[in-house]
């Protein structure tokens, strides 16, 4: 039961994408329309946060678990697409962002590099809400407090991830300090090795 309700929310973000877009291309109102993208985010990030967290309580693997990063990825598409056609950020720094995007993950293809281009994606939309959608942007704030108290060890386990397989290894001794500073274990080189 708990791999379907996991699969379930991960469904679910694939049919959020193209409803960001087309708020987005809808809008009549952009204050309006990114008010909406931030607050469906959010449901699309607590779907992300809960079909992890219902995957792990599964004694099965779930069919769509190994969607579930690239999945992300074509909700921040879904979400850019929006900001990009309600007029918050030019088409052609669109087509020029994701063009070097796709060069850099094609280039270095790890989830941490994808993760590290799509930053900007991600954070766009609560960035501009900070100006033209003020009350979204402090709902998006306090959303992000209460995730971070009640899951800080998994947020911390997902930066680690991503400063441990960077390309090329030049984060690392950042992750170490960080894990020495918090008495983390420290993470096996060989295996970091595979990961990448």
């Amino acid at each position: 039961m708990a791999a379907w309700v996991a699969d379930g929310l991960t469904i679910f973000r694939l049919a959020l994408a193209p409803y960001l877009a087309w708020v987005g291309f809808s809008a009549e109102d952009k204050s309006a329309a990114l008010t909406i993208i931030v607050y469906a985010l959010l449901v699309g990030w607590t779907a992300d946060i809960l079909d992890g967290w219902f995957a792990r309580k599964s004694p099965t693997p779930t069919l769509l678990g190994r969607f579930d990063f690239p999945l992300d990825m074509v909700m921040v598409l879904g979400s850019l697409f929006g900001i990009t056609a309600a007029g918050f950020i030019p088409f052609k720094l669109t087509t020029f962002y994701l063009a070097v995007a796709t060069a850099l993950v094609w280039r270095f293809p790890t989830k941490s590099m994808t993760m590290a281009v799509a930053c900007p994606a991600v954070f766009a939309p609560f960035a501009l809400s900070s100006l033209h959608a003020p009350f979204a942007f402090r709902i998006s704030l306090l959303w992000t407090l209460i995730v971070l108290a009640l899951d800080w060890s998994r947020f911390e386990g997902v930066v680690l991830e991503f400063i441990d397989t960077f390309p090329g290894g030049k984060l690392k001794p950042l992750g170490e300090k960080w894990r020495k500073w918090r008495k983390l274990p420290q993470v096996d080189n060989a295996r970091n090795e595979s990961n990448r």
